[in-house]
């Protein structure tokens, strides 16, 4: 009986764990959005569609699908891309790197130089390594740090409003 007992627990704590991960997912999926909307993105990229590239988090990316198959931002189409690794994304408006992957910060930043994109990280510092905003989770709260000097020297300019809403690091 114990067993049983020991085994119903298990269950219970996975699926509470799968649940709180998704609804995690949903949030920073509705954040992301956000973010693209107070980007200032360059001119000459206005009729093009906003890619967001995935790194390291297939919740995200299908909570991103969700919103890309009915949402835009401003005119701009929406396509959710998924990569492994760092390489290959000259073509990604937003890089997302998922917490599980955040030892690769050093390699995507190097990766990107030059590429006019906004990287958000799913780990807390990692802006102090040239993430444009980073997740983090205090008491339970889903909250951003964000990095306008990062941000700028990618070629891209951030809404004040933007500034305000997250914890401003530099």
């Amino acid at each position: 009986m114990s067993t049983l007992k020991n085994l119903f627990a298990a269950v219970v704590l996975m699926v509470c764990s799968v649940a709180a991960n998704a609804q995690i997912a949903q949030f920073q999926a509705l954040y992301i959005y956000n973010f693209a909307k107070n980007i200032g993105w360059p001119s000459e990229d206005a009729q093009k569609e906003l890619v967001i590239t995935v790194i390291g988090d297939n919740d995200l990316a299908a909570e991103l699908n969700k919103l890309a198959a009915t949402k835009a931002i401003g005119s701009r189409k929406v396509t959710i891309k998924e990569s492994a690794t760092a390489q290959g994304l000259q073509k990604s408006d937003i890089v997302y790197l998922g917490e599980s992957k955040s030892s690769m910060i050093s390699n995507l930043v190097s990766a990107q130089e030059g590429n006019k994109n906004l990287i958000v990280c799913g780990k807390k510092g990692l802006c102090g390594q040239g993430a444009g905003i980073s997740f983090m989770n205090e008491g339970g709260k889903l909250k951003f740090e964000i990095s306008n000097k990062n941000i700028s020297k990618r070629g891209l300019v951030v809404s004040q409003k933007l500034v305000q809403l997250g914890v401003e690091v530099d």
